[in-house]
């Protein structure tokens, strides 16, 4: 008889920072601990909901899984030489084709222009049974052979990706709306800021306009690339200026008399928040370009068609009469479609040994989207080293049309190399290139792969990691086989249009708690291994993970369905693809209907 479980009582606060201390009374029975064990004992209860979610908490497999609305306005004409592209285009010249078959002018001799077709550009590829392009003509003509089994992989790469490191030494462009001038600076550096003076209130204030969002809360402080009279750290007056949605992008210093051109207006520099000053070293942020590592392998994708869902958009197709095409074949060609997918992975993911940028257990998973072009309508001009491929950058790096014209940036340019995603590239050939030139594709990824994406900023103070600006990919059409109006010879030093798209999708699999906890680690039960430990203070910070199933106050945490020892995540993804100088919000013909009002209203 007696009692031998050792018992241990432990302060709510010592847990958790949220919880409440209360008085705790322990019975200690004096009852018999040792029980004879029966075979085959059907008597004991066993608690379902409490096993459920045991299993719950302990596993860490995942089958991730996303519905895709593609929506993109086909915006790019051009003209090509390549038989195979000029059969298949939707054509935008109908009606001075048929005058020129009505003046009896040889067909060898119209201009063909027009799109490419929507599947040009879809997830999933319809055209195995295209004459001339994707099975042989009557002339034994053909561009590339099509394996039905590829027809999701021709286009785009779908994969399941983490955060796995942070790149620190990546060089940044952005164009300053107000100056027209371009910021260049190291990624590590902070934020960059053009300099302004103005006044706020009727207070003479130091303006810094900056390119993305600051993140910055009135009463911080900023630590600048500049110093005046060598002090270089200021604190925040003030945020915006009298135009509207100013506040995320401009902050103010109080000026008390600068003298010298330390702030005069036009200077630029780069600056880092700092949360205390009196503790700066545990709250200055850092900044960098988040890695990803590659999960999958692009054939564990499984993409299907969603069974009773479209998007909004109608289709716009047409009948092209085989009177005027190049092959002599009538077919449907389609400009605008509405696609909507399902996308899951047939391998699931064990996140067990996995750790984030910030060596945490991951808290996201990310749907990577990767644009292939294998069917050879992009890529493919030839640059000193070899072929051209996807190009990368960030959301500031899209130029507002207002300012541009519908231009590039020049980020976007073939020749600068720090915009590249080197990316590996594959080519091909085939008897009918344009002199003997070839195809050129982004090759499949592999897990374990990696590939860049979002400009981020991190607190070691907060425990929170802010997306600055959304990272994004461009492709460029082949002008040796489709010209949307730019010269092959000097495309190389320019930026040609293109189509962006952002490659990187969260899915939140796991919640940190919306407070900090913190305390020393003799009286902390349950220290997590990635608590950061300040010096200054001699005390762990850290964000605690919530159970899955627990949602707080302010709706954080996760609540996904769980069978058969697996998570099932899920999200809606809407996927753009954005044209040059396009509302890249919004589509740019979309008309949305007044409600209809009637008696029934």
């Amino acid at each position: 008889m007696g009692s031998r479980i050792e018992n241990r009582v432990v302060l709510g606060s010592l847990r958790y920072k949220s919880s409440p201390d209360t008085n705790l009374l322990f019975q200690v029975p004096l009852v018999q601990t040792a029980k004879e064990n029966i075979e085959f004992d059907r008597t004991l209860t066993v608690q379902l909901e409490q096993l459920y979610d045991d299993e719950r908490q302990a596993s860490t497999i995942f089958r991730p899984t996303c519905k895709i609305s593609l929506l993109f306005d086909n915006v790019y004409s051009g003209t090509s030489k390549y038989y195979p592209f000029q059969s298949s285009l939707y054509y935008e010249n109908i009606a001075g084709m048929i005058g020129n078959v009505c003046s009896n002018i040889p067909i060898t001799n119209f201009k063909y222009s027009g799109y490419p077709q929507f599947y040009e550009f879809d997830f999933m590829r319809p055209d195995n049974n295209i004459s001339g392009y994707t099975i042989p003509d009557s002339t034994n003509q053909i561009h590339n052979f099509f394996v039905n089994k590829s027809a999701t992989t021709y286009n785009w790469g779908l994969y399941a990706s983490y955060v796995y490191d942070n790149n620190k030494t990546q060089q940044m462009s952005a164009l300053d709306i107000g100056s027209n001038n371009t910021l260049n600076w190291v990624v590590s550096d902070g934020i960059p800021f053009v300099v302004y003076r103005t006044t706020d209130q009727n207070q003479t204030v130091v303006s810094f306009r900056c390119p993305v969002t600051h993140g910055l809360s009135v009463g911080e402080f900023v630590k600048l690339s500049i110093n005046y009279l060598g002090q270089d750290t200021f604190q925040v007056y003030s945020l915006g200026d009298p135009y509207f949605g100013s506040d995320e992008y401009i902050f103010n210093i109080y000026d008390v008399g600068f003298t010298g051109t330390t702030f005069s207006s036009g200077n630029t520099g780069t600056f880092k928040r700092i949360i205390d000053i009196t503790n700066s070293g545990d709250t200055i942020s850092e900044y960098y370009v988040r890695k990803h590592k590659i999960l999958t392998e692009e054939d564990f994708s499984v993409l299907t068609k969603t069974g009773f869902e479209q998007q909004i958009f109608n289709k716009v197709k047409r009948l092209e009469k085989a009177t005027y095409t190049p092959n002599k074949q009538s077919r449907i060609s389609l400009k605008q479609g509405n696609s909507v997918y399902n996308l899951s992975f047939n391998e699931d993911i064990d996140i067990k040994p996995l750790r984030d940028n910030h060596f945490r257990p991951i808290s996201e998973l990310f749907f990577t989207v990767v644009w292939k072009g294998y069917m050879g309508w992009t890529f493919g001009l030839s640059k000193p080293g070899g072929f051209y491929g996807l190009k990368q950058g960030w959301e500031f790096n899209i130029p507002p049309t207002t300012l541009t014209g519908n231009t590039p940036s020049s980020w976007w340019d073939n020749i600068n190399t720090n915009s590249d995603t080197n990316l590996p590239l594959g080519t091909y050939t085939t008897p009918l290139g344009v002199s003997g030139r070839p195809f050129t594709y982004v090759e499949p990824l592999s897990s374990g792969d990696t590939i860049d994406g979002d400009y981020c900023e991190w607190n070691n103070y907060e425990q929170i990691e802010r997306v600055i600006s959304d990272m994004y990919h461009k492709f460029k059409f082949n002008p040796y086989y489709f010209n949307i109006g730019v010269t092959p010879s000097t495309v190389f030093g320019n930026s040609a249009k293109g189509y962006y798209y952002k490659p990187h999708y969260s899915l939140e699999i796991k919640a940190f708690s919306d407070y900090l906890e913190e305390g020393e680690s003799q009286n902390i039960v349950g220290l997590p291994d990635y608590s950061y430990f300040s010096t200054t203070q001699n005390k762990f910070i850290w964000r605690d993970l919530y159970p899955y199933g627990y949602i707080d106050t302010n709706n954080n945490g996760v609540d996904y369905p769980f069978l058969n020892g697996t998570h099932y995540p899920y999200r809606d993804i809407i996927f753009r693809l954005i044209g040059e100088g396009s509302n890249y919000n919004n589509i740019n013909d979309t008309v949305v209907s007044e409600p209809t009002i009637d008696n029934c209203e």
